[in-house]
């Protein structure tokens, strides 16, 4: 029978002082995302029901708290789009006149320093609820089309 391992080092763990600074991971505010939920509208700030203390926030609302949250020293935030309207490509996505994209180019114009991250699936925006584009193949079943979905996606450029 093996006595695996034959030596325990436990001697960096022996006090608090030694874990604290031999460890390997240490969160700080600049390590944070934070994400935001946006949608059309003005003046919109509605708690999400299934995730308390979070909200869906109108572009002018959201730009508001990503300010706050710069402040505090969080240095990104990951958009999500919420569409009004959804349809069989998501061209919501990639409209230019979208919530996300608006508030992209806001937050690039007021807090150049804030890293923008958007979510690309396209799940919140098509009326099938798939993230891509959904095609039909001859025995009537359908899949995602990766190709059609990158290609799409491809054209889209926020200034």
């Amino acid at each position: 029978m093996s006595q695996f391992p034959q030596k325990r080092l436990r001697r960096l763990r022996t006090s608090a002082t030694l874990r604290e600074m031999l460890t390997q991971v240490r969160l700080d505010r600049s390590d944070l995302i934070a994400p935001l939920f946006v949608r059309e509208g003005t003046g919109i700030k509605s708690e999400i029901p299934s995730m308390p203390g979070q909200f869906q926030f109108s572009v002018d609302t959201a730009t508001e708290t990503i300010r706050r949250w710069s402040d505090l020293g969080i240095p990104a935030v990951l958009l999500f789009g919420i569409p009004d309207k959804k349809d069989d490509i998501g061209s919501q996505a990639f409209s230019e006149s979208a919530a996300v994209q608006r508030l992209t180019r806001q937050i690039k114009n007021e807090l150049p320093k804030t890293l923008v991250i958007t979510d690309v699936c396209l799940c919140e925006y098509t009326d099938h609820g798939h993230c891509g584009v959904v095609t039909k193949q001859a025995d009537e079943s359908a899949h995602v089309d990766n190709d059609a979905t990158l290609e799409l996606l491809s054209r889209v450029a926020i200034s």
